[in-house]
């Protein structure tokens, strides 16, 4: 089992990059919240509810040399949100949200040919399956009752991939709901 940890800095609304860091101490991806234009955050906040419009920002993952990795766009629409998933080459995956429990979702797409799964337990501990085997897992960090980071564990591989797939899910999808 490799384990992965992302510590977030005490401004975590105004952050730009925030470093992956492996179990020895070196820095195998970044996370990123990309923000629109001035302009575009006004239209935004003008015709979010009224119209299918991105948010204000967007989650991305890059490589240490700032080589785009994955990205989750999200999109407001009158029924929920709609999320997509942009790979490196810039094509897009559709992420489909289904409830769960009464307040759980659980996100689906599929990549490779292969089905993802990725959803939330009782205990905020969030699982990312492959052809519904285990892979991977991403929890809060939290010292008394404030979230500082999340530790991310992949159990049977070691790939920077699976860890920038995983900590860009979990922004975009479960972060901000807590």
């Amino acid at each position: 089992m490799a384990t992965f940890t992302l510590h977030y800095p005490k401004a975590f609304k105004s952050f730009s990059d925030i470093p992956i860091i492996n179990e020895n101490n070196e820095t195998v991806c970044v996370l990123q919240k990309v923000e629109r234009s001035s302009t575009g955050k006004v239209l935004n906040g003008v015709l979010l509810v009224a119209a299918q419009q991105t948010l204000p920002y967007r989650y991305e993952t890059r490589t240490t040399l700032g080589a785009p990795l994955f990205q989750v766009q999200s999109t407001l629409l009158t029924k929920g949100g709609s999320h997509q998933l942009v790979m490196p080459d810039g094509s897009t995956i559709p992420i489909v949200r289904k409830t769960v429990q009464l307040l759980e979702s659980s996100y689906t797409f599929t990549m490779d040919n292969l089905a993802f799964r990725f959803e939330k337990d009782f205990t905020a501990t969030v699982y990312l399956y492959c052809n519904d085997e285990k892979i991977a897992s991403a929890s809060p960090i939290e010292t008394e009752l404030i979230r500082t980071g999340l530790m991310f564990k992949l159990f049977q591989a070691d790939d920077m991939h699976f860890v920038a797939l995983l900590a860009t899910l979990y922004q975009a999808l479960f972060a901000l709901s807590k």
